[in-house]
């Protein structure tokens, strides 16, 4: 039986290793886990590998006793384009420390304000009615924006609320922005910290690459678990379905901007260029010398003496 049909059927007794993820390889594609729909699907099923996570991103230890639980992540929409929109994952550690974790395909300086408004919202969620002022100060509110954009150039960040008066930071450490490619990057020019290697996990590209990294990371149950669901997940026809849309209106997105960029520069290049043949005309110098240094023709360059 080949690995893959096995996982796909629920079997129990599927082996990973190194050949086989290699065979795996030759027979499906693997949707990454920087995709939100695997993201999701893994991280919300194994609370045991969110918390190992958390404990490589969040600026605070997350101890064997402590208690992660996911709640609902679903917010009001604020306006109709944003109808079915929700938080990737709503985490809750021991009940005080809550955990919005974000994860993006677009460049993060496009989507910080809608992040930062979710995250808005959900403090207003995460007060109970009665708690007095000690037990609100108990609580903090983390948000880490995972962005997965290719040309983003962010590695990590920090986003903080800044009183411009009194020149005090009065909620440090709260938004936390990963650059996911940066990290690939670091990880294969050497750097091998346990931070570096979850997130290059995230953008893993291959069955044999993700099964290298988490192997690192993990123990060998906790390797076959995640393996199994990212498998099964990039072989469910929805999410390879989703994921393929998602790709194409990427690539729309981006020719779209080419092109509204190229249109730009050429119009940049013929406005310097008009403004050079200008020039020369005011410099009184003959027609056929300025066809000779800026390549247009004569009947260009007289229509564009027309114009001045």
């Amino acid at each position: 039986m080949l690995i893959y049909e096995g996982a796909r059927k629920g079997g129990k007794n599927i082996t990973f290793t190194k050949q086989s993820v290699k065979e795996l390889d030759q027979k499906i594609s693997l949707i990454p886990l920087s995709y939100d729909i695997v993201f999701k699907g893994v991280f919300k099923r194994n609370l045991d590998l969110l918390k190992k996570f958390l404990n490589v991103t969040l600026p605070i230890t997350i101890g064997k006793e402590d208690k992660v639980q996911i709640i609902d992540g679903e917010l009001p929409v604020l306006n109709k384009n944003e109808h079915g929109e929700i938080v990737d994952i709503l985490v809750v550690i021991n009940k005080t420390i809550f955990v919005d974790i974000e994860m993006n395909r677009s460049k993060f300086e496009n989507v910080v304000e809608r992040n930062i408004e979710y995250k808005n919202r959900i403090s207003n969620l995460i007060f109970e009615k009665g708690e007095n002022i000690k037990q609100l100060k108990e609580k903090r509110l983390y948000q880490i924006n995972l962005n997965a954009n290719p040309s983003e150039e962010i590695l990590e960040d920090v986003i903080v609320l800044y009183g411009t008066k009194t020149k005090k930071i009065y909620s440090p450490n709260d938004t936390i922005v990963k650059g996911l490619e940066r990290y690939r990057d670091l990880y294969y020019n050497g750097v091998k910290d346990e931070d570096v290697i979850w997130l290059t996990i995230l953008t893993a590209r291959t069955f044999t690459e993700l099964y290298e990294l988490v192997s690192i990371v993990l123990e060998e149950d906790e390797v076959k678990r995640l393996m199994e669901m990212v498998v099964n997940m990039s072989m469910d026809e929805f999410t390879i379905h989703s994921w393929q849309k998602d790709k194409m209106d990427a690539l729309v997105k981006y020719n779209e901007l080419e092109e509204a960029t190229n249109k730009g520069r050429a119009e940049g290049i013929k406005e310097n260029q008009t403004q050079i043949v200008k020039n020369m005309l005011n410099m009184k110098m003959s027609l056929e010398d300025i066809s000779k240094a800026t390549g247009l023709t004569i009947q260009d360059i007289q229509e564009l003496q027309k114009q001045s």
